[in-house]
């Protein structure tokens, strides 16, 4: 809670020192005369603070002669019948009136320029009606949208211009999509008929004509049973099966209808071979398949090794001078060192195949390898005073002990002791490379679009 309190006052005193920082700033530019500048930072600093008064002060005078200077612009063009000018003349002062008035600061808006500017906006956006109704009736579509979207921008309830903007935004869209759909060309006749309905909900026979289009570039699937090139390999190609049958009914994918062989009426095999014809003819239009061609799962064997290393004993002691000086004794310890490798293979080939003509939508090779290895090493002493190194004998000294005593041996013995003990299996290795396999068939069979 203290915390938050500190935090909250830190945060209100730079917001106070940026607020009298912006009020100064804009009382030199209101010395100099440039109000509209006062005031912008005038405003700037009541943003930062709401409580400076004398800003709101300066923002009042300043404010207003800025906002004087606008409606005189607004004048001045309505009195020569600029009504194009005075509109946006007036859009702007009204803009500014409202942002100042946001940070509560009133100003003096005098009413009867609202109703000249309803009078320009009238003559101004008949003569743009009348523009934009004759493009949108020559088909001028984008030229239309230009001039409908400035009508609705200034006053979105202007006649039927919300009617006429739908039309001239939609209507090449619907043409388009239309003539996708007349083409073959379904899954973009089906997206585009989707942004219609999304912008302009039912126009036209857009619903009725997109579900037509889903349908018609829909590719309803069958997923045969994987084969396998050994038998050993017959409860993965299950899984296999199972596993894409489960990942590709989840896809949202509008175009993609995955078919039960329990739900169908005929018989679509012959001789225990799919019958391709009579799968069409059933409404089925793709068949996928696959075969298993390798699967490995291999644990290795955990080997360990004695290794000689020495306990690094540090003494402190004092010279005949009184001086601290440190004693080093190695003694000679052994320490295990142990390594495994499980691996995993596995291999297999798929196709998604027109039941039209036999051709081949989706084919590919998948092919994978994985492993887990673990190394590391325990000791029952002190592990913090143990380092690498070599001796001969335990017992006594040979001009062959070696102690690594350095930085980069001591760290490498540390990690070892602190390694990772445990390994993936080598079935759990198999079973996510399996998985990936899987996964990688459902997003091509997915990508899959025959219009690109």
């Amino acid at each position: 809670m203290k915390k938050a309190l500190l935090l909250l006052s830190v945060i209100l005193l730079i917001a106070g020192c940026a607020s009298n920082r912006y009020t100064k700033k804009a009382s030199k530019f209101e010395e100099a005369g440039l109000y509209e500048d006062a005031a912008e930072y005038y405003y700037q600093a009541i943003k930062k603070k709401d409580s400076n008064v004398e800003a709101k002060l300066g923002l009042r005078k300043n404010g207003q002669l800025a906002l004087d200077r606008k409606l005189s612009d607004f004048t001045l063009a309505y009195k020569q019948a600029d009504y194009k000018k005075a509109v946006y003349n007036y859009l702007a002062a009204e803009k500014y009136y409202n942002k100042i008035t946001a940070v509560h600061v009133e100003l003096d808006f005098p009413e009867y320029h609202k109703e000249y500017y309803e009078e320009a906006k009238n003559d101004y956006l008949n003569q743009k009606y009348a523009d934009g109704l004759d493009k949108l009736n020559r088909e001028d579509f984008s030229a239309a949208l230009m001039v409908l979207t400035e009508i609705k921008r200034i006053d979105a309830n202007y006649k039927d211009v919300q009617d006429l903007y739908t039309t001239a935004k939609y209507e090449p869209m619907y043409r388009d999509a239309n003539q996708y759909l007349e083409t073959g060309l379904y899954r973009k006749a089906y997206y585009t008929f989707e942004t219609i309905i999304k912008g302009a909900g039912t126009y036209k026979q857009s619903v009725s004509l997109k579900d037509e289009a889903q349908e018609k570039g829909t590719i309803t699937i069958l997923v045969d049973d994987f084969s396998y090139t050994n038998y050993n390999y017959n409860q993965i190609a299950q899984n296999v099966t199972s596993d894409v049958k489960a990942k590709l009914s989840k896809l949202n994918n509008p175009f993609l209808r995955i078919i039960d062989p329990s739900t169908l009426s005929v018989n679509i095999f012959e001789n225990g071979q799919m019958n391709m014809q009579a799968a069409n003819l059933a409404g089925i239009k793709a068949i996928l398949s696959g075969k298993i061609i390798r699967v490995s799962a291999t644990n290795g064997r955990l080997t360990k090794e004695n290794k000689r290393g020495y306990l690094k004993e540090v003494t402190k002691t004092k010279n005949e001078l009184g001086e601290e000086i440190k004693k080093v004794k190695y003694i000679k310890t052994n320490y295990m060192e142990y390594k495994q490798a499980n691996k995993a293979s596995f291999g297999m080939e798929f196709k998604l195949i027109s039941t039209s003509d036999n051709s081949i939508m989706v084919s590919d090779m998948i092919s994978k390898n994985t492993s887990d290895k673990i190394h590391y090493a325990t000791y029952s002493g002190d592990k913090k005073k143990l380092i690498p190194g070599y001796w001969k004998y335990k017992e006594r000294k040979s001009e062959k002990d070696v102690q690594k005593d350095n930085k980069s041996d001591i760290n490498r013995l540390q990690n070892l002791l602190k390694a990772d003990k445990n390994i993936k299996a080598a079935n759990t290795l198999l079973n996510e490379i399996v998985k990936k396999s899987t996964k990688e068939i459902t997003e091509k069979v997915n990508k899959y679009n025959p219009e690109k």
